[in-house]
């Protein structure tokens, strides 16, 4: 009997599949694998994604290459993981600085707190840049994922905020607002330290006066 042919979409699953790491049963499992994603970090950062190698990775988290082996099957694994990481933080970093207790908050304030929270969160992680690069090319999903969480975060608060806001438009602005802070984030890090506060401010004067428009228009919470 033939057997079935392998599709493209069953090709993805099973590719996933194989480089998805094994999730820790126990509290003490999850310190260890902490510890591995923190050596896989500075590895990153010295070498690139590209020239780390597991071996890099076992050797700076004082790990047999079997206890490495037994959470991550690859490294392509362990980046998953760490840009999983990475996706909780910036999601958690988002809901910090605008939390929808303060809709009512100036359009100042507001995005002051939003720009400063993620650039802080990506000057103190230094292999973000290399991950999310490596996350988006290899594991577009939880890119994915991490950007609809914030769109609808976004969604939220810009409901509670403008309540005459057509829902469209709504969506729409929550999208575009995300894409933004993000593009002017990843390239303010990447600027030398003397440009990168103009970069910032520069975003804060663009987003500030789009978003006294709407508080024109529709009227602020």
């Amino acid at each position: 009997m033939p057997k079935p042919a392998i599709t493209p979409v069953v090709a993805a699953e099973l590719d996933a599949r194989e480089r998805a790491p094994r999730t820790p049963q126990q509290e003490r499992g999850q310190r260890r694998v902490d510890q591995i994603l923190d050596a896989a970090e500075q590895v990153f950062v010295e070498h690139g994604v590209g020239a780390a190698t597991m071996q890099m990775i076992a050797d700076r988290a004082g790990a047999s290459m079997g206890s490495l082996y037994h959470f991550f099957p690859n490294k392509d694994g362990v980046v998953e993981a760490l840009g999983a990481r990475y996706a909780d933080a910036v999601r958690d970093a988002n809901q910090k600085a605008m939390p929808l207790e303060l809709v009512h908050l100036p359009a100042e304030e507001l995005f002051q707190r939003v720009l400063q929270a993620q650039v802080k969160l990506i000057e103190r992680t230094p292999a973000f840049d290399a991950v999310h690069e490596a996350v988006q090319r290899n594991c577009p999903a939880i890119n994915d994922a991490m950007e609809q969480a914030l769109v609808g975060h976004v969604g939220q608060f810009l409901a509670l905020r403008y309540p005459k806001m057509p829902t469209e438009d709504r969506i729409a602005a929550a999208m575009v607002s995300v894409s933004v802070v993000h593009a002017v984030v990843e390239l303010a890090v990447r600027l030398p330290a003397t440009h990168r506060m103009s970069a910032i401010t520069e975003a804060h004067r663009m987003l500030v006066a789009h978003y006294s428009k709407y508080d024109s228009l529709y009227g602020a919470a």
